[in-house]
């Protein structure tokens, strides 16, 4: 049994030293910390530039929200704007793959796929350049801009940075308050129909509706009001000045009260193939919705009453 004793020392030590070992993570690769790679207050934020290898969209901030620089005008929606900026600040790093990287072409950074950039109300930039994708997959090599240092950045949080202008774009014809609606005369291809309502002082959800000569519950009529809203377009909208749209098939007259007063928005569309060219009297932009939505907001409000209303 002495014989034995040395040599159970010896498996004994062992353990022990590898147990300690492995508590320190002795055999384990190190791995960085996440880094955040900027620090962006959005209200210094004056523009934005997204470039990538498809086109280049530059945004500017107004007294009263965005304007669309590039690839050309357009209503934006600032909320899409704050989004993106919010998605921006988010992005970290899993690793530092090189501090003092000199050859960029390495790391596809040389020419980059994706650049991000916010221009600031001091005139500086901050950004991320990405380049091509590592060997692990699901992740990217990206530079910060003005940094020579080479992160390593998970996909998933770069895909949100990569946007086409129409993301960043006002795609909804119409931004009526239903509670403030008293009618609406929706005309389609010659045939025309009335939702109004009947308690004046309601609102939309509790009031009283008709719908032609039938009488609905404000349950009902809010989803047809909700339709209207829902209207969006999957393309730039374009000036309203250079779109036929007058003297279409499609014509809108939504009657509310705002402020006490009694206001009417009205709406007009022109048939285009399978598109109809929507935009608002008086209004700067026009509208390219399917003509297929058209006739199903249009089947909506015929299927609750028994005859158009002229």
């Amino acid at each position: 049994m002495k014989r034995f004793i040395p040599t159970i020392l010896l498996v004994v030590i062992c353990i022990g030293g590898f147990w300690y070992a492995s508590s320190k993570d002795f055999f384990q690769e190190k791995k960085d910390e996440p880094k955040s790679l900027l620090i962006l207050k959005q209200e210094d934020v004056k523009a934005v530039t997204v470039k990538t290898e498809e086109e280049q969209i530059e945004l500017s901030r107004t007294t009263t929200g965005w304007d669309m620089q590039k690839p050309a005008a357009a209503p934006i929606n600032s909320n899409q704007v704050d989004s993106w900026l919010d998605m921006l600040g988010l992005v970290t790093s899993t690793k530092l793959v090189e501090d003092q990287a000199t050859n960029l072409a390495e790391y596809g950074l040389d020419k980059p796929v994706g650049t991000y950039e916010v221009t600031l109300k001091d005139g500086s930039k901050q950004g991320l350049l990405v380049g091509t994708a590592l060997p692990i997959e699901g992740f990217s090599y990206v530079q910060v801009e003005g940094s020579s240092a080479v992160y390593q950045v998970s996909d998933q949080s770069l895909t949100s940075l990569n946007k086409t202008p129409v993301d960043f774009a006002d795609t909804s014809p119409i931004h009526q308050e239903n509670d403030k609606v008293q009618s609406v005369k929706l005309t389609w291809k010659g045939q025309s129909w009335t939702l109004s309502k009947t308690d004046k002082d309601k609102v939309a959800a509790d009031a009283s509706w008709k719908l032609g000569d039938k009488e609905m519950k404000g349950t009902e009529a809010s989803p047809l009001l909700d339709q209207l809203i829902f209207l969006h377009t999957g393309e730039l909208p374009q000036a309203a000045a250079g779109t036929p749209t007058t003297g279409g098939e499609l014509k809108l007259e939504i009657a509310m009260t705002v402020d006490g007063k009694d206001v009417t928005d009205v709406y007009e569309g022109k048939l285009s193939g399978e598109q109809v060219w929507l935009a608002k009297q008086g209004g700067q932009w026009a509208y390219s919705l399917a003509a297929e939505d058209i006739q199903k907001l249009a089947d909506a409000y015929a299927g609750k009453t028994a005859q158009p209303a002229s």
